[in-house]
């Protein structure tokens, strides 16, 4: 059985919606949009990609994919609604993804979204490619499948062969050198064991090597130079042992992988959960430990061993080198975190629970959208502020309580984030400013945020009621760019080509 991962679930639901757009509760937060989030997951109603030079937008409705070109002021749809969509960083094209296996198209955006070239893949998924990915060069795009990862040239489309592993692929990098890519499978178990496969692979020649890890599946946390991962689940546990006495005894561990020109080695597990997050230059990664779900046999000084006693959540500071770590207590709420851009402090929020010991995941998604839970934890309340990581000390915001539900970082040092709405659709717009320590609610509901890559220029979607001509509906949508949250200084209207019947949450305010 796969694990029960906090992160997993927020992964399909959110990045799925887009509101929330990506992995989330407990460990490290990947709703932060500043860069774009991570392309070629499943895009579904609400969500909104930024190309890599912020010239094209990706929108998605429920009936159809919109194109916002930003220099020509236009939104059009796409001949076709996609499930996933991958951005060249070298040109202005984009692979689509279709929906019911039907393929992948490669769309020249700079002329009227011209089919480049368009592969028709056997994917064995009912549902297509798991995941999707082109290389920095935009010479080769993956896609996971059943049990292997489909390798394609992203100039031509034409199929190169494939990777065989043993499980579905859940992640794929691409290492510095630009020839080889590291994979992870999906876990299984043995004798009450989780195990997962990893494996290293060339691009062109798709030569690989594999190993296996003692954890469960996890996002890859790779540092600049590509010689050491992290993977490293929020929740890893068997769904039902038959042997009490043969369970899993070092839950959640951080994976150390290090790898090199022969492939991937298992180094060792440390004593926390993930996912882990990184710096830009991959001097600290940041992890979490649970005193209730630890095993302290994996601590090599036994001095660090916490109490049982203490704060159940610990932020765990580790050295990707030296692999030395301190901990600090954070609470009995489980909080995601992000790092900021510069490193130095990470954002913490519990406002959502999370799937752990006795919390619940508390975003659903639904035909009308997404919905959400927050409030207290186990009577205390959610902590929501900024950890200074040379500090290692915690401070509040003050002022109204948002959430990390969706958000972008601001070159000024400030962060806008969306808190979900119960009814799913959207968010309110916080902004909250890291040298104050300051929460503000800008009073705004938007279904989405984004940022231009000068990360000054916000993007603003805007819900708006279908338009109705002679009895017809037809969807309607603004984006605002912003550089304040509240005024817009160019906006972008969207029109619906072809009526629809029924619009539902397309056309609610």
């Amino acid at each position: 059985m796969r694990n029960v991962s906090c992160l997993g679930l927020l992964a399909m639901t959110l990045s799925a919606c887009g509101v929330l757009g990506g992995d989330g509760s407990g460990g490290a937060n990947a709703n932060d949009r500043t860069n774009g989030g991570a392309q070629g997951e499943l895009l579904l109603t609400g969500a909104m990609e930024v190309s890599p030079d912020g010239a094209f937008l990706i929108e998605q409705r429920t009936t159809a994919t919109v194109l916002v070109d930003v220099k020509a002021q236009t939104a059009t749809e796409l001949a076709q609604r996609g499930d996933r969509f991958v951005f060249s960083k070298t040109r202005h094209v984009v692979y689509e993804v279709l929906p019911n296996r039907a393929g992948i198209v490669a769309l020249d955006l700079d002329h009227a979204q011209n089919i480049l070239w368009s592969s028709a893949p056997a994917f064995v998924t009912t549902a297509g490619p798991m995941l999707a990915r082109v290389t920095d060069d935009d010479s080769t795009l993956v896609f996971g499948d059943y049990d292997r990862l489909l390798v394609l040239d992203a100039k031509t489309g034409e199929v190169r062969g494939s990777v065989s592993t043993n499980t579905l692929p859940t992640d794929v990098v691409f290492l510095p050198d630009h020839k080889r890519a590291m994979l992870v499978g999906t876990v299984t178990w043995s004798d009450h064991k989780p195990a997962t496969e990893v494996v290293v692979f060339d691009l062109v020649s798709r030569a690989s090597t594999s190993i296996t890890i003692p954890n469960c599946d996890a996002p890859i946390a790779l540092i600049p130079d590509g010689s050491r991962a992290f993977v490293s689940p929020t929740f890893c546990e068997e769904g039902k042992a038959t042997n009490p006495n043969g369970q899993w005894t070092n839950p959640d561990p951080v994976s150390v992988i290090d790898l090199d020109a022969q492939g991937a080695h298992f180094l060792k597990n440390l004593p926390g959960f993930g996912p882990v997050a990184l710096d830009s230059k991959g001097t600290r990664a940041v992890a979490y430990l649970d005193t209730k779900r630890m095993d302290p046999s994996m601590f090599a000084n036994p001095a660090q061993v916490p109490s049982v006693n203490g704060d159940q959540f610990h932020l765990m500071v580790i050295d990707p080198h030296t692999l030395a770590f301190t901990l600090s207590p954070i609470g009995d709420a489980l909080p995601r975190f992000a790092m900021t851009p510069d490193g130095s402090t990470l954002l913490v929020d519990a406002t959502v629970k999370a799937i752990r010991g006795g919390a619940y995941a508390s975003v659903t998604i639904g035909a009308n959208g997404l919905s959400a839970e927050a409030g207290v934890f186990g009577g205390q309340k959610s902590p929501f502020g900024v950890f200074d990581l040379g500090t290692l000390q915690y401070s509040a915001f003050t002022g109204a309580t948002a959430a990390l539900d969706r958000f972008v970082t601001t070159a000024d040092g400030k962060v806008y984030t969306l808190k979900l709405t119960a009814d799913g659709l959207g968010g309110e717009l916080f902004v909250l400013d890291l040298s104050s320590r300051t929460s503000t609610d800008l009073g705004k509901s938007l279904r989405d945020i984004g940022v231009l890559p000068d990360h000054k220029t916000l993007v603003l979607r805007i819900r708006m009621a279908a338009l109705v001509v002679n009895n017809q509906k037809f969807l309607q949508e603004d984006y605002c760019f912003s550089t304040d949250g509240i005024s817009c200084t160019e906006t972008i209207h969207f029109t619906g080509r072809t009526p629809v019947q029924d619009c539902s949450h397309d056309c609610s305010l």
